[in-house]
């Protein structure tokens, strides 16, 4: 697999892991075994989630610096889009039930269909992981080699117009800022 497509992946699984928590915490048992009603399906669940988190701070904190150098020229925060990304999460309020592989097939073709569409139409869900641990998403407008683009970053750093930035290609349509220029004294 290409690291690209992992990256995706793991991006869009990672996303969903507190999806994967809800559903756990619904199959539990709090009034009578205290286990789960179906502990083969939520351990895998929960393993994928678990691995997908831990597989994408080891990935983040295995990044180099850029190899591009840009001059931010216009910023829109889009992590307070957050709300487009939980339409997902109100399968787990419904009438979902794990014994049910009727149920457990329509959610995975589901979250399939919106990986595809995810990385076909290059558009970003954030991230909740990351957005808990500082990470936001924009829209940047920017300069390289006296060029106009545009793209989708992934940052901790806080960003303005005028800044300049080292960044690395995460997909084919994100970027992530890997740390701010120093500006020679």
């Amino acid at each position: 697999m290409k690291p690209k497509l992992f990256t995706a992946i793991l991006l869009f699984i990672s996303a969903y892991s507190p999806l994967f928590l809800i559903l756990a915490v619904k199959d539990f048992d709090f009034n009578c075994s205290f286990t789960f009603e179906h502990p083969k399906t939520i351990y895998i669940l929960l393993g994928f989630s678990l691995l997908s988190v831990i597989l994408l701070f080891l990935t983040i904190s295995r990044i180099e610096r850029g190899n591009m150098v840009i001059t931010v020229t216009s910023v829109k925060n889009r992590s307070v889009d957050l709300i487009n990304y939980t339409i997902p999460y109100i399968v787990s309020f419904f009438g979902f039930d794990l014994a049910k592989i009727e149920d457990v097939i329509s959610l995975t073709i589901f979250l399939t269909l919106l990986l595809l569409l995810t990385i076909k139409s290059k558009s970003v869900f954030m991230n909740p992981i990351l957005l808990l641990a500082g990470y936001n998403l924009y829209d940047l407008d920017y300069k390289y080699d006296n060029k106009n683009n545009s793209t989708v970053i992934i940052s901790k750093h806080e960003i303005k117009a005028g800044d300049r930035f080292y960044i690395r290609s995460l997909t084919r349509f994100l970027y992530f800022v890997t740390q701010k220029e120093i500006e020679n004294a």
